[in-house]
């Protein structure tokens, strides 16, 4: 009689071709998700398994993971199942996982960090050949893995990659209801097993007990339900009690026997009766622990002889109730672990849990396992536990925030006085990293009061909470409350005195900001610590910045660097950001690019909060270098980066701004939310009037228009928008001239010449030049602003200088310079897409009988190669040698994001499904 333990996958043909078809659709280069679902036991993971194997065939990069009930507050732990099999390549994301080694700003950005990183990966593998990424057993996944999941499945349509994700009906985690509502909603394949038909659950009764099934036994399998695993369970069941007889190859129950109950739990436990006495007693012990066996552990555990414990596994894997996957011992299925572990009282349960922790605190046992068991066990922690929850709490805090903050929080709450206050601050710390910003401040504030000492690393953490938050004015608070507090040391002084100093800068309080930023520099440089060094730097520069001196603000963040490359690796700020705001207001684009590049893979590594800054800090430089293509693609992918301090209005402005010039109005403007008191809308202020003021003038409003200007202008002149506020000069001009408003061309004319006297950089001088020539009504003026901004490298401005030349030349009688200086501006505003401003432009020119030359430029097609920008030709031809988009990105000083939506972009422009067919639509081009 064949092996009664054995199962068969049958009666799933159908779901096996569907699953293999669309891994053929992926070997094409049009990937696709694939959600398979049914109840347990029904077949999900035997139709991976039968998927898997064709996929291999076919030739795709197979890689197999399982999400685990016992590792959903392990962030990434379901996708990083996807790593085991190739170390090698997963380093990267392992020693991002495995850093933080102190628990810095926090997790979002940290999550962030590592999931860029699992994308890389994918694309990487993708670019080598089709990929298929199978995972079972999703409706465990961590909240992390499910956010990976959520952008695999946002990208996979230009790459060869299927996503088979395996999971229940019911019950369901909020984020993986999420995940498959977005699947619903872009029509994603979907296989949902059934109960097996009559006809193949009787051919696998037939492969179990090796003949035809007769009726009687099929009553007896129809008690399974049509689920694969119970009909297996049940037959076994009956196999060991002798109750089938083989008759003329039918088989039917023994008369004699009694049939087994219909419930999987009766059928499991009856195997269990065929077990040692032993095996019976460890195996429900070593479920309770969770899905994988580990030996030596469980019999330290146990405290039983490693080698009495290899004889409950050995004869429980040739029982059927242990399997072997990759490296690992894992019960067969997660039901029949769940079986033998609801045999132990919850009592029992939780001191195993606890003995486990205990026990694994001497070994290399991952810190985020032995947290686990040791969380889940309750009761008060013994000294041993906490001397190691000190130790570890830092790692422990980044490499599973939830258990940590459960752990600390049970910890503290029991601890002796002197351990009590460390671990009061640990448990602040995992809370500000899971991102309780509000939750963190009460704890320290409640421990405050319970000290009647001050307690420094207190009111660091608190400060650290309340900017977190965003109340500024409490941080200033704590800091000055703090400096006052006798025999506070030298670096502590700096450190408070660099926040205070920072966030007076945000408030816009620059004297104040100064005066602490010179205390932290000093201080800092007094005592060689270079976070406060930074700091200092890092204020000083940022009010040189906003006051218009900027080659000495160049000067003080390069020092910030200079500290950085010497070993300064702080997480409390961007040593890079404002470096890179002085070369972009200094005209030195390609420069600034780099930096920000650089920036922006600085922030990835330690977890700054700076990335939507950066994205922002990049998208303006292209708005500003005429690369306004690009600059839509970093503003869309700019939105999906953490952003705790608000570019992403600033995001949305650029791209509405660029919209209303080019004609499409896309996005929406009046889907822009209103400024705030956010450090992003504080620092680029003008942008929301500018739309508005914009959006007027296309309504027919110039009056309206120019007011909302003027407004800005006046009220945002001494802020932190003061850097860049003459971004809005030439409009001012042009409008106050054209509804005769002198007063406002005097004002603007004033702005302009102090913003190029304290820095006379080719633009603001070209700024100073063109609202001094379109108010003094001279055209030779705007000629020489127009060549200023030629030298700036900044197009559209000097399309404007073009512009506003030409309806001078034209009032003049200049007709030649006229029509000469349209159509400068008119291939210039071309070049852009600026569709908007050409029509006003041609408008202008109208009341003087000036037209636009015959051979004027045309726009760029809107498909095919020619509709290919600059940027998009460099990136099809890497996609075309075989690059991955983490490849390309790196050579191109972009993102991965901001790369794959070029690669969109490229594909819907040729016309094409798959990166594969790029490379013969650009062949020869």
């Amino acid at each position: 009689m064949p092996d009664s333990l054995t199962s068969v996958f049958v009666g799933r043909d159908a779901e096996v071709e569907r699953a293999v078809s669309l891994g053929r659709r992926a070997a094409a280069g049009q990937g696709t998700v694939l959600l398979v679902e049914g109840e347990p036991g029904i077949g999900k993971t035997a139709l991976l398994d039968a998927a898997g194997a064709r996929y291999a065939a076919d030739g795709l990069f197979v890689r197999r993971g399982a999400a685990k009930e016992l590792q959903r507050q392990v962030p990434f732990a379901a996708v990083c199942s996807w790593l085991d099999a190739d170390r090698g390549a997963s380093d990267p994301v392992r020693a991002l996982l495995r850093s933080g080694d102190r628990a810095g700003d926090g997790a979002a950005t940290h999550e962030f960090a590592i999931t860029e990183a699992i994308l890389d990966l994918v694309d990487t593998w993708c670019a080598a050949g089709p990929v298929a990424l199978l995972i079972d057993d999703v409706h465990w996944a961590d909240r992390q893995s499910l956010t990976v999941l959520h952008r695999l499945c946002g990208v996979l349509g230009d790459l060869p990659l299927l996503l088979v994700l395996a999971a229940r009906p019911l019950p369901r985690d909020a984020g993986f209801v999420a995940l498959t509502a977005e699947l619903v909603e872009r029509r994603a394949p979907m296989i949902r097993l059934g109960a097996l038909a009559e006809l193949a659950a009787a051919e696998l009764v037939r492969h179990m007990v090796g003949a035809t099934p007769g009726p009687g036994l099929m009553r007896q399998v129809v008690g399974a339900g049509g689920n694969p695993l119970y009909i297996t369970e049940l037959v076994a069941s009956l196999l060991r009690d002798a109750a089938i007889t083989v008759v003329a190859d039918t088989a039917d129950p023994t008369e004699l026997v009694d049939g087994p109950s219909a419930s999987l739990a009766g059928a499991i436990a009856q195997r269990l009766e065929f077990l040692s006495r032993s095996a019976r007693q460890v195996l429900p012990m070593a479920a309770a622990l969770g899905p994988t066996v580990y030996v030596p552990e469980l019999a330290a555990v146990l405290d039983s002889p490693i080698m009495e414990i290899w004889k409950v596994v050995t004869e429980a894997t040739d029982g059927g109730l242990l399997t072997r996957a990759d490296s690992e011992l894992v019960f067969r299925h997660d039901l029949i672990r769940q079986v033998l572990a609801d045999q132990l009282p919850d009592s029992l349960r939780a001191g195993l849990l606890r003995r486990a922790g205990q026990i694994l605190l001497a070994t290399d046992a991952p810190i985020e396992r032995i947290a686990y068991y040791l969380s889940a066990g309750g009761n008060e922690l013994d000294t041993r536990t906490l001397d190691w929850l000190v130790a570890v709490a830092d790692k422990l805090i980044v490499r599973a925030p939830e258990i940590a903050v459960q752990l600390l929080r049970r910890a503290a709450a029991t601890a002796e006085l002197g351990t009590r206050s460390i671990l009061l601050r640990l448990h602040a710390q995992a809370l500000l990293w899971n991102g309780r910003a509000a939750e963190a401040e009460a704890l320290v504030r409640t421990a405050l009061l319970n000290r009647p000492e001050d307690d420094i690393e207190l009111r660091w953490l608190l400060m650290q909470a309340c900017h977190a938050r965003g109340d500024l004015r409490e941080v200033v608070a704590v800091a000055e409350k703090t400096l006052a507090t006798p025999n506070l040391t030298d670096e502590d002084a700096g450190r408070f005195h660099g926040m205070s100093g920072l966030n007076n800068f945000y408030l816009g309080r620059f004297d104040a900001a100064e005066a602490a930023g010179a205390q932290a520099l000093a201080i800092g440089d007094a005592t060689e610590n270079p976070l406060v060094t930074g700091y200092g730097l890092l204020t000083v520069g940022a009010v040189r910045y906003v006051q218009g001196y900027l080659d000495e603000a160049l000067e003080l963040s390069s020092r910030i660097l200079a500290v950085f490359e010497n070993g300064f690796g702080s997480d409390q700020f961007d040593p890079y950001v404002l470096y890179a705001h002085c070369l972009i207001e200094l005209d030195r684009f390609a420069d600034a690019e780099v930096v920000l590049h650089k920036a922006i893979g600085h922030s990835r590594r330690i977890h700054g909060v700076y990335l939507s800054a950066s994205a922002a800090a990049k998208a303006r430089l292209y708005v500003l270098n005429g690369r306004w293509d690009d600059a839509i693609i970093e503003c869309t992918s700019g939105r999906s980066v953490p952003d705790a301090l608000g570019y992403t209005p600033i995001l949305q402005s650029l791209s509405a701004l660029i919209g209303i010039h080019r004609g499409t109005f896309l996005p929406d403007p009046d889907d822009i939310p209103a400024p705030n008191d956010q450090l992003g809308s504080s620092s680029y202020g003008q942008f929301y009037p500018w739309i508005n003021a914009l959006l007027l003038e296309t309504r027919g409003d110039p009056r309206g228009a120019l007011d909302l200007l003027v407004d800005a202008q006046l009220r945002l002149a001494d802020g932190l928008t003061s850097p860049t506020l003459y971004y809005i000069y030439p409009d001012i001009a042009r409008l106050a001239a054209d509804v005769g408003d002198e007063k406002a061309a005097r004002s603007v004319v004033m702005a302009s010449a102090e913003s190029a006297r304290r820095q006379p950089t080719a633009a603001r001088t070209g700024t100073a030049m063109l609202c001094r020539g379109v108010a003094e009504r001279d055209p030779a003026v705007l000629r020489t602003a127009a060549a200023e901004f030629r030298r700036a490298g900044r197009p559209f401005y000097e399309a404007q200088a073009y512009e506003n030349a030409a309806v001078l030349f034209a009032a003049d009688g200049a007709g030649s310079d006229a029509r000469s200086a349209l159509d400068a501006a008119v291939e210039l505003y071309s070049g852009l897409g600026a569709s908007w401003d050409i029509a006003r432009a041609v408008a202008r020119m109208r009341p003087y009988g000036i037209r636009r030359g015959v051979r004027g430029p045309r726009n760029r097609p809107k498909s095919g190669r020619a509709a290919l920008t600059d940027t998009e030709r460099k990136v099809a031809a890497l996609v075309a040698e075989g690059f991955s988009n983490a490849d390309i990105a790196a050579q191109m000083f972009l993102s991965r994001r901001t790369i794959q939506s070029h690669v969109s972009n490229i594909l819907a422009k040729l016309g094409v499904g798959s990166r594969r067919e790029i490379a013969p639509e650009i062949s020869g081009y």
